[in-house]
């Protein structure tokens, strides 16, 4: 049997149950004929009786109501149609009984009884229906003959009705007739009144002759009736005799009602129908009691007849199944043991030895060898199939092992990036990320976990408040980006609510979806809107600085100009109050350039030793004033601060708008916190805090731009707080801001200490001296001269450098040069150098309306356009300068 292989085994086993199969089928057949005939003997005669028994049981019990239904038909179309559902139930009825007489087993039923009684309550139902026939026929005809002695009534009413009417005129009247005729209605009028109650009476009783049940009852009112027209016939002998013959006729219709046609009769006729229908009904409920009797009879006894049969039919059914199933048995515990012995014990012995073989080739033994391989059946083939298995294992065990290594080098790399990485699959959910994805984005395990689609992560992202933006900054909607990162690479910036913000670089995977990574870029777009900051800042400093130096000197001219009208239209003061009007809106737009020269940190300051707590003390009621009584302000001051190097002027002008500015943020009403702190080795600390709403973060930025303001129309220009913030950097300190929505501002300026400083002595200012004042612009050179003329002082004027040095040269008596820095040619500052080459003893002072470092260095630099007291203060100190060079020397 070895070189039949398994396959042939088991088509042999497979054969032989098969034949064995079709020897129990053969015998499964005959016990299902016989199960057949059984059947076809319950089914073609005993089901077909039994279910006409219980039709003619239902028939019966209808035809058991019908009598009640006829009986109670009110009305003609009721009565015809309680007729036809009776002629209806006797014609089923008949077909059914004609069906059991002529089923197969007529023999075993006896018929005669039930159509007997079907007969009889057929006989009893006909009568019943003629009796009603009659009963309603009756009933019609006296309903007419009582309408007619209705009429009749009213007739004699009619008769007699005005021979009343006219006997009550005479009688009742206030003047009497001719006694004749009185006396004629007085003898009239009980006739005729007798006459009308008579009638009445006798119509009365005709009607209640007609609600008679009973022969008895109807006899008593005939006799009553007929005392009452007895009574009426001698009445008519008194009445008028023209109404006597009209009397008499009317009263026939009513002697007529006691004949054969009349109301009585009918009566008596509806009577006896009445009685013969009751007696009918009663007949026909006692046949119909006695056919449903003997009907449930006969359903009892096919119900036992059946169940017999049933009986004898599961007897047979129960036999013959167990007979196939000890064939079936048998066959299959042959065709096991025979599988057993020939496919099962050799195939589960050479399988266990392949197994035992497997299991020393995974615990690592190459030389394993199993059982079998000669064979040339399906065991042989796996036993061969082993052999090259084994073989290839230890390659695949050293691929498996590279695989791993390298496996675990990306694990380790995809672990410990820096930056996050997400895999979002081709159905857009997120199937891989890294440690770092869920830091950056705030989330947890549990949140993405089960692989959640990118619509909940992007939920997850908007319930964390972060917002989508373009590389151009335009806002995007990420579930619109969802399905075109499937395809496109992607470049979108997330931005949270705490500041953060994350770079995401989306790229499309060649097995569909998209990978992404992460990018923590916070610090870097913040140190990017800094440099910005500070380009546009610088930017605004460079074009303020290339304006102010043409400004200041168009508004030195104009300053100088005014200065003059006002002294010399001293007799005419209204020109003179024109000329102080225009004097002081030239000072504001002086101011004004000064403000944005200090913003950009191009003004030249006097910076001075200045105690802070005291300027503070000594501002604090100008400040109140100025703040109103809505706004309390508060000053916390340190004691024992040390001086600081500022210019006062400048420190006081940003203090008054810092707090002008808390004031307006409160629209006028809160309070204002002053406070002084030390802030580290060289630096001291002054804050202004108020409690007004604060400033939105969009904004906070912008605050210290000039020309930036949140104030409307006219009330402000912008350059209150940069030039705070120019004159602290210019100072060497720094500015900070703090605030918040709701909470208030804060601005901190941090200033530094000034150095210990020696004592200056000044010598007694000197008399007129001559000075020699240059300058490109002639009409800021007029206006100058003309100034120092009015001082006292003797003046000699060049337009440029050269002509300045050929002056000194001629005028030995010059005792000041008074010039411009910047000027063509020879500027200011070589032409004192060479000027001082020339005559040592020359005082200078330098004037220049150039921003910038230009002449940081000098000590006697005047910016354009210079107030006429600072022009003669500074003069006065050059020479009182010179005064002390030239005493020194000569001694």
């Amino acid at each position: 049997m070895t070189g039949w292989g398994i396959q042939g085994r088991l088509l042999l086993i497979v054969a032989l149950s098969t034949v064995a199969m079709g020897l129990a089928g053969l015998a499964a057949i005959r016990a299902l004929d016989q199960i057949g005939t059984a059947a076809e003997t319950v089914t073609g005669r005993d089901v077909p009786a039994m279910a006409a028994a219980l039709r003619l049981a239902r028939i019966g019990d209808r035809l058991q109501q019908r009598g009640a239904s006829l009986a109670a038909a009110g009305t003609e179309a009721a009565l015809i149609e309680a007729q036809r559902a009776v002629e209806d139930d006797l014609a089923a009825f008949a077909e059914q009984v004609a069906a059991l007489r002529t089923g197969p087993s007529e023999a075993g039923w006896d018929s005669g009884e039930i159509l007997a009684l079907s007969a009889a309550l057929a006989e009893r139902l006909s009568a019943l229906r003629e009796a009603l026939e009659t009963l309603r026929a009756v009933a019609a005809a006296r309903e007419v003959e009582r309408a007619r002695m209705l009429a009749q009534e009213d007739a004699i009413r009619q008769i007699i009705g005005p021979s009343i009417l006219a006997v009550g005129a005479i009688t009742a009247g206030e003047t009497l007739p001719e006694p004749e005729i009185y006396r004629t209605a007085v003898q009239s009028q009980a006739p005729l009144l007798a006459a009308e109650r008579l009638t009445a009476r006798a119509t009365s009783e005709l009607l209640l002759a007609t609600t008679a049940r009973e022969t008895a009852t109807l006899d008593e009112n005939r006799g009553a009736f007929l005392r009452t027209l007895g009574a009426l016939e001698s009445t008519a002998a008194a009445l008028p005799a023209g109404l006597v013959p009209e009397f008499r006729a009317a009263l026939a219709l009513y002697r007529d009602q006691t004949g054969p046609g009349g109301l009585f009769a009918l009566q008596g006729a509806e009577i006896a129908a009445r009685d013969r229908a009751e007696g009918a009904l009663g007949a026909a409920a006692a046949r119909a009691a006695d056919l449903k009797a003997a009907v449930d009879r006969r359903v009892l006894s096919a119900s036992r007849t059946t169940a017999e049969v049933t009986q004898e039919l599961r007897d047979t059914i129960l036999a013959r199944t167990t007979q196939f199933t000890a064939v079936a048995l048998a066959v299959i515990l042959m065709a096991g043991g025979v599988s057993y012995l020939l496919v099962i014990r050799p195939l589960s012995r050479n399988l266990a030895g392949v197994t035992r073989a497997m299991t020393r080739l995974a615990a690592g033994e190459r030389e394993t060898e199993v059982p079998g391989a000669t064979r040339r059946d399906e065991i042989g083939d796996l036993a061969r199939a082993f052999v090259v298995f084994r073989e290839n294992s230890a390659q695949v065990e050293k691929l498996d092992r590279e695989l791993a290594e390298r496996s675990n080098q990306l694990l380790t790399t995809f672990e410990t990036m820096k930056d996050g990485f997400s895999v979002f699959d081709r159905d857009r959910r997120l199937v891989a990320f890294n440690p770092q994805y869920l830091r950056l984005h705030g989330f947890s395990e549990a949140e993405v976990s089960g692989a959640p689609s990118i619509e909940t992560i992007n939920r997850l992202l908007a319930a964390r408040g972060a917002e989508a933006f373009g590389p151009d900054g335009a806002v995007l909607d990420l579930d619109a980006l969802s399905h075109s990162r499937l395809t496109l690479s992607e470049r979108i910036e997330l931005r949270f609510p705490e500041g953060r913000v994350l770079e995401m670089r989306s790229n499309p995977i060649p097995q569909a979806g998209f990978a992404t990574i992460h990018m923590d870029v916070t610090e870097a777009r913040a140190t990017q809107s800094q440099l910005l900051h500070a380009q546009k800042l610088e930017t605004v400093g460079q074009l303020t600085g290339g304006i102010a130096h043409d400004f200041n000197n168009i508004l030195a001219v104009i300053i100088g100009n005014f200065n003059i009208l006002q002294r010399e239209l001293a007799d005419a003061p209204a020109l003179q109050a024109r000329a102080a009007r225009g004097l002081s809106a030239a000072n504001r737009g002086a101011a004004l350039i000064n403000r944005l020269l200090t913003f950009s940190r191009r003004q030249r300051l006097d910076p001075e030793d200045v105690a802070l707590d005291a300027l503070v003390r000594g501002m604090a009621d100008l400040l109140q004033a100025s703040l109103g009584s809505g706004v309390r302000l508060v000053t916390d001051l340190a004691a024992d601060l040390p001086m600081v190097r500022v210019d006062p002027g400048q420190l006081e002008n940003a203090l008054m708008n810092l707090a002008v500015n808390a004031r307006d943020a409160m629209e006028g009403a809160g309070e204002i916190t002053i406070t002084t702190r030390p802030a580290g080795p060289g630096f001291v600390e002054l804050s202004v805090a108020d409690t007004g709403a604060g400033i939105p973060p969009e904004i906070a930025a912008q605050v210290f731009e000039p020309f930036f303001t949140t104030k409307p129309v006219g009330k402000g220009s912008g350059l209150g707080l940069s030039m705070v913030y120019g004159f602290v950097q210019q100072s060497g300190g720094t500015v900070t801001l703090e605030s918040s929505p709701g909470a208030g501002t804060k601005v901190t300026l941090q200033l530094p200490v000034s150095p210990e400083r020696a004592p200056v002595v000044l010598a007694p200012a000197p008399g007129e001296a001559c000075i020699l004042a240059v300058d490109d612009d002639a009409d800021l050179l007029e206006i100058t001269a003309d100034q120092l003329r009015a001082m006292g002082h003797a003046v000699v004027t060049a337009p440029d450098g050269a002509t300045a040095l050929d002056l000194l040269r001629e005028i030995p008596e010059i005792d000041l040069l008074y010039t411009d820095l910047a000027m063509p040619g020879l500027d200011g500052q070589s032409l004192a150098a060479r000027a001082r080459a020339l005559r040592p003893d020359l005082a200078v002072l330098f004037t220049s309306g150039a921003p910038g470092r230009a002449g940081a260095d000098l000590p006697n630099l005047l910016r354009k356009p210079v107030p006429e007291e600072v022009l003669a203060a500074a003069v006065r100190l050059s020479l009182e300068d010179q005064s002390r060079r030239t005493s020194a020397s000569s001694t």
